[in-house]
C-alpha cells in the first residue's frame, strides 16, 4: 500500500472532522452569544493540562517503538486510566477555587461535568494509539467522523432548547462517550490493562521529557484565556476564542494530518539518507499548503464571518487575521518536532518548550496591559522566534540546517503574500459590497497565484498539480 493512501484517508479523518466541528461551530454560534463560549473557554487550561497528565507522551513512545506489545499497550491504558481518574477528583475538588478565581459562580458544577470527559477518554487513549501504529487510518477515520456527527447532532438539539453555555460545556463529554462505544463496536477494540514496573519505566525515560513539553506548551497556549478571562470579560474572551477557533479548524487540520500519518510511516523507514529526502519533500509539500490556504483565508476571513456567523461576531476578525499570520509557524514546528521524536532526542523537545513557552509568556506580560489586539501580536512574534529555534536544533540532528529550512520556506511563502497583496489592492479599487469584492478578490487571487508559479516552475506546485489531474483521470474513469 502505497504512503499516499494513508494520507488521503488521514486528510478525510482530519478534515472531515474538522469540517463537521467547523459546521457545528457555525450552528450552535448562531444561537449563543459571545458570553457562553467565553465562559467554558475559561476551563480550557484545566482541561488540557489534564489530559497532558494522563496521556503523558507515551503514545508517541508506543508509535515510535517498532517492537511495542501488549503488555506495553496495557501498561500505558492502567496509568491512564489511573491518572485520568485523579485528575477528574482533582478538578471536583477544585473546582470552587476555580470559580471564585474568576468570580464566575457558574462555573462549580460546568467543571465538574467537563472534566468527567477525562475518564472517558483516558480510557480510549491506546485504543487510538493502536490504530494509528497499525497504519489504521481507515478505521479511525470513521470513528472520528461518526462521533464528530453524534456529538454535533446532541450539542446542537442542546443549544435549540435554550441551555445556552451547557450545550459547549457537554460536548467534550459526548464525544467521549461516542469514542468509546465506536472503538469497541467498529474498531474491535479489546481493553488490556496490566502494569509492568520495569516496561513503564523504560518507557517514562522517553515520555517524562515530552510530558514536561506537553505542560509547558499547554500553559502557554492557555496562559492568553487566563489573562483575558479574568482581566477583560467573558465576551471579549469570546470574541478572542472564536477567531482562535476558526483559525484552529482548517490549519490545524492540515498540521493533524502531517503529524498523525508522518510520524508512523516515516518510523518504519530504517534507512536515514531515505528518512532526510522524506522530511525535505514533507517539509516543502506541508509549508506550500499551509502558507496557501492562510493567504486564502485572509483574503475572504471578513466574508466568511459576515455569511456564516453573522454581524455579532464581526469584531473576531481582526483577531482571526492575526490568527492566521501564527499558523505560518506551524509547518516549521510539526516537523522539526518530528524529527527529534524520532532521533529519540526528547529532551531537545523538551527544552525548546521551554524556550518556546517562556517567549509566550514573556510576550502575554509585556502586551496584556493594552489590548487583545497586541496580545495577539505578541504571540506572533514570540512563536516567529520559537520557530527559528526548532528549525535550528532540531534541524541540525539530521543535517537539516536553519539555512536550508529558511530559504526553502521564503522561496515558498513569497508566492501566496505577492498573490495576496496583488488582489487585496484590485479589490480596494472596487469599493464593492463584502460579498461581491470577495468574489472578484478569490478570482484574482487564483489567476496570480497559478500565473506566478507556473511562470516560476514551481516544482511543489508541479507535483500537486500532476497529482489532481491523475485523480480526475481516474475518476472520469470510473464514471464512464
Amino acid at each position: 500500500m502505497s504512503n499516499i493512501k494513508y494520507y488521503i484517508w488521514s486528510s478525510v479523518g482530519t478534515f472531515g472532522v474538522e469540517i463537521l466541528g467547523f459546521i457545528g461551530n457555525i450552528l450552535i454560534a448562531r444561537i449563543l452569544c459571545p458570553d457562553d463560549y467565553g465562559l467554558v473557554a475559561m476551563l480550557a487550561i484545566i482541561t488540557q493540562l489534564a489530559l497532558s497528565f494522563t496521556s503523558a507522551g507515551f503514545n508517541d513512545y508506543l508509535i515510535k517503538e517498532r517492537d511495542s506489545d501488549n503488555k506495553d499497550f496495557g501498561t500505558v491504558a492502567t496509568y491512564n486510566i489511573c491518572i485520568g481518574s485523579l485528575m477528574y477528583l482533582i478538578i471536583f475538588l477544585c473546582s470552587p477555587l476555580i470559580a471564585d478565581f474568576y468570580n464566575e459562580p457558574r462555573l462549580v458544577l460546568v467543571a465538574r461535568v467537563l472534566a468527567f470527559s477525562i475518564v472517558l477518554k483516558s480510557l480510549t487513549m491506546t485504543g487510538f494509539v493502536r490504530l494509528t501504529k497499525e497504519l489504521r487510518f481507515k478505521t479511525n477515520t470513521t470513528i472520528n467522523l461518526l462521533c464528530s456527527v453524534g456529538s454535533i447532532m446532541v450539542t446542537y438539539t442542546m443549544a435549540l432548547c435554550g441551555m445556552g453555555y451547557w450545550a459547549l460545556a457537554i460536548q467534550p463529554l459526548v464525544i467521549a462517550v461516542f469514542n468509546l462505544f465506536f472503538l469497541l463496536t467498529i474498531g474491535h477494540w479489546q481493553p488490556y490493562f496490566c502494569f509492568d514496573r520495569i516496561r513503564f519505566k523504560e518507557m517514562f525515560a522517553f515520555s517524562s521529557n515530552l510530558l514536561f513539553s506537553y505542560i509547558i506548551t499547554t500553559i502557554g497556549t492557555n496562559a492568553y484565556s487566563i489573562i483575558i478571562g479574568k482581566y477583560y470579560s467573558a465576551t471579549s474572551l469570546g470574541y478572542y476564542n472564536q477567531a482562535h477557533k476558526m483559525q484552529i479548524v482548517p490549519t490545524k487540520g492540515i498540521n493533524g494530518v502531517m503529524l498523525s500519518t508522518s510520524y508512523p510511516i516515516i518510523a518504519k523507514e530504517k534507512d536515514a539518507n531515505k528518512r532526510y529526502n522524506m522530511y525535505v519533500e514533507l517539509f516543502k509539500r506541508f509549508n506550500f499548503i499551509q502558507t496557501l490556504l492562510v493567504a486564502v483565508l485572509i483574503g475572504i476571513g471578513e466574508a466568511v464571518f459576515y455569511i456564516l456567523l453573522g454581524n455579532k461576531w464581526m469584531p473576531s476578525v481582526p483577531l482571526f487575521h492575526l490568527f492566521m499570520i501564527i499558523a505560518l509557524t506551524f509547518p516549521l514546528v510539526t516537523i522539526n518536532n518530528n524529527i527529534v521524536k524520532m532521533q529519540s532526542r526528547s529532551d531537545i523537545y523538551r527544552n525548546l518548550s521551554i524556550v518556546q513557552n517562556a517567549l509566550i509568556i514573556i510576550a502575554l506580560i509585556v502586551s496584556a496591559p493594552f489590548s487583545i489586539t497586541w496580545i495577539i501580536i505578541g504571540q506572533i512574534i514570540a512563536n516567529f522566534i520559537g520557530a527559528l529555534f526548532y528549525m535550528h536544533y532540531c534541524g541540525r540532528t539530521i543535517e537539516f540546517t536553519l539555512s536550508k529550512q529558511i530559504k526553502i520556506w521564503l522561496k515558498i511563502a513569497w508566492k501566496p503574500a505577492l498573490s495576496l497583496v496583488i488582489s487585496g489592492i484590485v479589490v480596494r479599487l472596487t469599493n464593492l459590497d463584502i460579498i461581491i469584492s470577495t468574489c472578484i478578490w478569490a478570482v484574482c487571487f487564483i489567476v496570480v497565484f497559478i500565473a506566478i508559479c507556473e511562470l516560476t516552475s514551481d516544482k511543489t506546485y508541479q507535483y500537486f498539480k500532476q497529482h489532481l489531474i491523475t485523480i480526475t483521470k481516474k475518476v472520469k474513469k470510473r464514471n464512464d
